[in-house]
């Protein structure tokens, strides 16, 4: 059986060969904004990636908050620190009292 996983085990470079092709067209899309001294690149690009994979691990993992911050490596604090800066209250749920 070949999953995707044993496709992007057999090939680590595959991720990083798609990625420079995309930054190389968003590049381009914003190359006025990159010759600007106010954009920090490094970040803008993070607030751009951060929330369809913290959704998309959201779905894999079926929201499950313990297990999507095992997938991502960061810590279930972390994650909901970051649901709730990206999500507001979409994926943090409440215990209601009774």
């Amino acid at each position: 059986m070949n999953t995707k996983l044993e496709t992007v085990q057999s090939n680590p470079d595959m991720l990083a060969q798609h990625i420079v092709g995309i930054a190389k067209g968003y590049m381009q899309t914003i190359k006025d904004k990159i010759r600007s001294a106010d954009l920090n690149l490094h970040q803008h690009v993070l607030e751009e990636i951060e929330p369809p994979l913290l959704r998309t691990v959201m779905e894999m993992t079926r929201y499950n908050q313990s297990k999507a911050a095992h997938v991502l490596g960061v810590s279930r604090g972390t994650l909901r620190v970051k649901l709730k800066r990206y999500f507001n209250d979409e994926f943090i749920g409440t215990r209601e009292s009774d």
